[in-house]
């Protein structure tokens, strides 16, 4: 199991991808997602999490990713594979929009 840490001090990469998708295709976005980050993305050097949350009403998927740094994103990225996984990805959403979010603050009980 992944240990994702939100934390303003760590020296970790967050990368945060929000998806829309119709909802009768969430389903399908997200087998193709758990099969691309169990099969390929988890492997890559530097990955050190993935929290895949999915909206009640279907439309949109929100990938909480954390990397080593942002070589090691980059590095993912720009694999060819990663270009193979992202474009079956892309087949079954409307708009997927990636972005280095790092935490500013964080407040927990």
């Amino acid at each position: 199991m992944a240990n994702t840490r939100i934390d303003t001090g760590q020296s970790l990469l967050t990368v945060i991808v929000v998806v829309t998708v119709e909802p009768d295709q969430q389903e399908a976005f997200l087998k193709r997602l758990e099969e691309m980050v169990a099969t390929f993305t988890r492997h890559q050097p530097g990955f050190v999490s993935s929290a895949i949350h999915a909206s009640e009403d279907g439309g949109m998927v929100v990938n909480y990713s954390q990397w080593s740094d942002r070589s090691a994103f980059e590095a993912f990225r720009d694999h060819p594979n990663a270009e193979w996984h992202i474009g079956a990805l892309d087949d079954v959403c409307q708009s997927m929009d990636a972005r280095v979010m790092p935490p500013h603050f964080v407040y927990s009980q």
